[in-house]
C-alpha cells in the first residue's frame, strides 16, 4: 500500500502549476486602439482575453493602430463601437481614413467655452 501512496503523491506532485491557477486569468490590457474594420478589432479584443500576445502583435502591425497623438473625429457611434476618421495631420482630409475602435478607448472631448 505504501508503494501506492508513493506513486500518487508523485503523480500530483508532477501536475503543473497552471492546473491550480486561477481559470480566468485578466485580460492583456490594450491602449487605446483603432483598427480598419470591425472584424479586426474584434479579433484582437478576443486576442487580449485569451492572453496572445503573438496575434495582438499580428494585428497591431496588419490593422490596428495606437490613437495616442492622433487626431481624428467620430464618424458614428453602434452598439459600443466607434466609427472614427484619423487624419494623417488635422483638418487633412485627403489622406484620412475611416476605422473602428470601442468607445471606451476615446477620450472624453473638452466641450468649448460658450461665446460670451
Amino acid at each position: 500500500m505504501s508503494a501506492f501512496r508513493h506513486v500518487l503523491a508523485m503523480a500530483v506532485l508532477a501536475l503543473p502549476t497552471a492546473a491550480f491557477a486561477d481559470p480566468a486569468p485578466g485580460n492583456i490590457k490594450l491602449g487605446p486602439i483603432a483598427c480598419d474594420s470591425p472584424h479586426h478589432l474584434y479579433n484582437i479584443l478576443n486576442a487580449a482575453t485569451r492572453r496572445d500576445s503573438l496575434r495582438i502583435a499580428h494585428y497591431e502591425a496588419a490593422a490596428c493602430e495606437t490613437l495616442a497623438g492622433r487626431h481624428y473625429e467620430i464618424v458614428r457611434e453602434m452598439n459600443g463601437v466607434t466609427q472614427i476618421r484619423i487624419f494623417a495631420a488635422e483638418g487633412d482630409w485627403a489622406r484620412s481614413r475611416l476605422a473602428y475602435t470601442l468607445d471606451e478607448m476615446l477620450t472624453p472631448s473638452v466641450p468649448s467655452p460658450p461665446d460670451s
